[in-house]
């Protein structure tokens, strides 16, 4: 029996796995070096600790996906597509609030991820990936 030969992994994949894993690891390093640089709390403890675990366990999660992606599995193109919608959604706020370039930084890789999850090299390599579905 011979085995098909797997097909080979998008640009677009490669693209998307990088820039997922780069957003999740500037998270995890900023939220880091905020808690290390802080002065002044405008949040209780808790609350402080409640926001530095949301804001890591969001950069793991942006990392945990690209991953997925990138070993093909489709499931986790929705939620990747989510946090990127959030993200597009949070960076017209610095675009309102004066911060033009900083909005730029959040909704360019948003942006191309969410164009690129959907390119149909991507699309069919994930469905070859993920298997048959049931109806």
């Amino acid at each position: 029996m011979s085995e098909t030969p797997a097909a080979a992994r998008p640009l677009a994949i490669w693209i998307v796995y990088l820039i997922l894993f780069l957003q999740g690891a500037a998270v995890i390093l900023f939220t880091i070096g905020s808690v290390l640089t802080s002065e002044a709390a405008v949040l209780d403890t808790a609350g402080q600790i409640a926001l530095v675990v949301l804001y890591l366990l969001a950069g793991v999660v942006l990392m945990i996906l690209g991953f997925r992606i990138f070993l093909g599995a489709a499931g986790a193109r929705t939620p990747t597509m989510v946090l990127q919608l959030l993200l597009v959604i949070l960076s017209f706020s610095f675009f309102a609030g004066g911060t033009p370039l900083v909005g730029v930084i959040f909704l360019v890789p948003a942006a191309a991820v969410l164009v690129l999850l959907f390119t149909p090299a991507s699309q069919s390599w994930l469905e070859i990936k993920s298997g048959p579905r049931f109806s």
